[in-house]
């Protein structure tokens, strides 16, 4: 074996052990998607939830984030008495999928209405829907709106 020869297969068993323990790692790489729902439609909301699910079904579970951001009209998703409230149970618990709604929107919902709003439990409140989404952007997540 020439000296050549003897240098780039020792340079390639150096690198063999490393390259394994980068394998080894959880990727970073995996999808992330914040979905936004702004619209009142249940047609809007359907697909929103199903491209959630879609995601899931693709990447399989736990191997994509998604979160669906509800403001404005499409707050109304995510009541209880919606008739999403099993999707969503479903889509939260079992398929990881996380949802957050606009305090904002809660807010002047509430002093509008002169009543509290009745939300799903497997949703959270964040102060703002629309800062919500430009902060999982800013994460790497990538937004659609359906």
């Amino acid at each position: 074996m020439n000296r050549t020869a003897s240098v780039l297969l020792l340079a390639l068993c150096l690198l063999l052990p490393v390259h394994s323990a980068w394998a080894d790692q959880p990727s970073e790489d995996r999808p992330r998607v914040a979905l936004q729902i702004s619209d009142h439609g249940s047609i809007r909301q359907t697909m929103v939830l199903s491209v959630a699910n879609n995601l899931v079904n693709h990447y399989g579970v736990g191997n994509v984030d998604v979160e669906i951001v509800a403001f404005g009209p499409g707050l109304t998703m995510l009541q209880r008495n919606s008739q999403f409230t099993d999707r969503i149970s479903i889509l939260a618990n079992e398929q990881g999928v996380r949802f957050s709604y606009c305090q904002i929107t809660v807010d002047a919902t509430e002093a509008r209405e002169r009543q509290p709003m009745s939300l799903v439990t497997e949703a959270s409140s964040t102060p703002s829907g629309a800062v919500r989404i430009i902060d999982l952007v800013n994460q790497g997540y990538v937004q659609i709106a359906p």
